[in-house]
């Protein structure tokens, strides 16, 4: 029996690769983008662990990103840096759309 990559879930891959027993395996998505919040542990391997995010959700997204800073303002919003995949310019605008709008 020959196991590949393609065969491992998110979770079996970060489990392998990173030396922490808790690994990241929760995100949001908005339109093409996933969201992560990482653990200060996990920041040396955030290029890493966002490559595994966008591997193994493509083509669903296309760039995934980690919260920088604090949540301020009365609207929520925060900073991000880009971990993986597409980080050209207009990389955050998002289109959405309502079911049968």
């Amino acid at each position: 029996l020959e196991s590949v990559y393609s065969d491992w879930t998110v979770d079996e891959v970060l489990h392998k690769i990173l030396p922490f027993d808790e690994v990241p395996s929760s995100f949001e998505i908005v339109g093409n983008i996933a969201h992560v919040n990482l653990k200060d542990e996990w920041l040396p391997f955030q290029l890493i662990i966002g490559k595994v995010f966008l591997d193994k959700n493509q083509p669903r997204i296309k760039t995934v990103v980690n919260k920088e800073g604090q949540i301020d303002t009365k609207y929520r919003t925060f900073g991000m840096k880009v971990i993986a995949g597409d980080d050209q310019k207009d990389w955050s605008i998002v289109k959405m759309k309502e079911e049968g709008c």
